[in-house]
């Protein structure tokens, strides 16, 4: 190789390395540059995240607060309110003891004098039934328990206890979905004979009254419910409302007071009043309003709290058949 071939080898040689370098030197700034730039719009992007989640958080913790507040004024009302009927039922008693006068009465028409209050329990059973049922006994008070096929089915022991203590059973749908039990008289027949076969397979007990989830008035149904009505005095099934609800069914949940004072309120404006308590596993303000719920209504003169029966007024939202 001649000297001037070797000298343009080593001129191009050169030239090659020259850019190498510089690529590599280009990539060693540009890369890490590039990555901090990256970064850098990532943390900014997470910064804002971050601030607009702190902003939501916050918002709902003064949403919290705020029904926190409310909640608490509701619940100091109730009791007050609730502690302040009790006063005027004491006081009705002790100015009764003292103006009372020793009389012979008719037992007949001493009997027409007698307010008879029921405790209906919807949805059940629940985790709760059995501490309802312990309540219940303590202070020798029977109810009354609307029972969901579906739910009898995952708790047949306690539906047979229900049974044995002597509380009346009646019917709440199997599958309490209005979709379905609504969707046809056909539906609803099936859904009928469905929740009386596993109550009475269950418990021993053929029941005979029964409860329309949502009530004979509810606009949910797109079948006439005077069918359904019928089809039920058909069967000699007498279906029963309420004229007191607890509010416990409401959507937000209700303070034990607040229930016990909504119950306690209205009893004085029925002869028969039907209340309207739920058994489910979101009711657990339910069972502790109960027993203030059992002692303020055992304090009322010439009432008593009685499990519904064959012999028992009617109830209802809307006139049914009569029963023959």
């Amino acid at each position: 190789m001649s000297e001037k071939s070797h000298m343009e080898y080593r001129r191009r040689r050169v030239k090659r390395l020259k850019r190498i370098i510089l690529g590599a030197v280009f990539l060693l700034i540009t890369v890490p540059v590039a990555l901090c730039i990256w970064l850098m719009c990532e943390l900014n992007a997470t910064e804002n995240e971050l601030a607009e989640i702190t902003a939501q958080y916050e918002a709902q913790m003064q949403i919290t607060d705020d029904l926190q507040e409310q909640l608490d004024e509701e619940k100091a009302s109730a009791k007050e309110a609730y502690d302040e009927l009790l006063a005027r039922i004491s006081a009705a008693e002790e100015e009764s003891d003292e103006g009372a006068e020793t009389a012979e009465v008719n037992a007949d028409k001493e009997e027409d004098n007698i307010r008879r209050v029921y405790l209906t329990f919807d949805d059940g059973p629940s985790i709760y039934t059995e501490q309802i049922l312990d309540i219940l006994d303590e202070y020798g008070v029977k109810a009354t328990f609307f029972l969901t096929g579906s739910q009898v089915e995952n708790n047949p022991d306690i539906c047979r206890r229900i049974a044995e203590e002597g509380h009346s059973i009646g019917m709440h749908s199997y599958s309490h979905v209005y979709s379905d039990i609504y969707k046809s008289k056909d539906n609803f027949i099936k859904d009928y004979t469905r929740v009386k076969d596993v109550i009475t397979e269950t418990t021993g007990v053929t029941p005979t009254i029964y409860r329309f989830p949502g009530g004979s008035s509810n606009t949910v149904s797109k079948t006439d419910m005077d069918e359904l009505c019928e089809f039920l005095a058909d069967e000699g099934v007498t279906y029963y409302d309420w004229n007191i609800s607890s509010g416990d069914a409401m959507k937000y949940t209700l303070t034990s007071d607040k229930i016990a004072y909504n119950c306690i309120s209205s009893v004085g404006k029925f002869k028969d009043a039907v209340i309207l308590l739920h058994d489910t596993g979101t009711k657990l303000t339910t069972v502790r309003a109960l027993p203030a719920i059992i002692e303020g209504i055992q304090k009322m003169e010439d009432t008593e709290i009685l499990p519904i029966t064959e012999d028992s007024e009617v109830v209802q939202h809307r006139k049914s058949k009569e029963i023959e």
